[in-house]
């Protein structure tokens, strides 16, 4: 059926919001199979490809999360940045597949301490700080994610620069948190 691919889609996501209410497994393995299943029936070219590649990357996030796979944390990269290519500079969702790459960046960093994964992790969560300005509804949500990454760094190197700006940037994102 031609809308297949929406279908799993949908039940996909439903699954994976009952897996983080519950916890189920067998919710999450679902989930995976069924976002899978979606991103083949989307291949390059289609125009909600990527969807399909960042739904399955975050339910392989959660799973590595849950399990420590390795392979999981990999393939999550991987799609991530396969989205990103899809969201050029321009692209309204640009912002958030930047932040969902250096977030799975900074999760190997934190399995592996390459200092590569968080200085990319860092720069690519600049950049969709750089597309949030004010008054963005998810500047706050970037100026965290800048701060705990370079917060990461800062355990590292002791660099007062990098504490100033974890800071001044948690200030700013209390401040939109009123």
């Amino acid at each position: 059926h031609p809308n297949r691919d929406t279908s799993l889609s949908h039940l996909a996501a439903a699954l994976r919001d009952r897996y983080r209410q519950s916890g189920s497994t067998d919710d999450l393995e679902e989930c995976i199979r069924l976002n899978s299943e979606a991103l083949s029936l989307r291949p390059v070219g289609h125009p909600t490809r990527d969807s399909s590649l960042n739904n399955l990357a975050l339910a392989l996030s959660d799973r590595y999360s849950k399990t420590g796979s390795e392979d999981d944390l990999e393939e999550t990269i991987w799609l991530h940045r396969e989205a990103l290519i899809l969201h050029q500079v321009g692209h309204l969702r640009r912002g958030w597949s930047l932040d969902n790459l250096a977030i799975a960046l900074k999760k190997r960093y934190c399995r592996t301490n390459s200092e590569d994964d968080l200085k990319e992790a860092i720069h690519l969560h600049r950049e969709a700080l750089s597309l949030r300005p004010p008054g963005h509804p998810d500047r706050s949500l970037s100026l965290s994610n800048l701060a705990n990454a370079l917060d990461n760094r800062y355990s590292q190197t002791g660099s007062k620069d990098d504490l100033n700006e974890i800071i001044l940037l948690h200030r700013e994102a209390l401040a939109l948190r009123p």
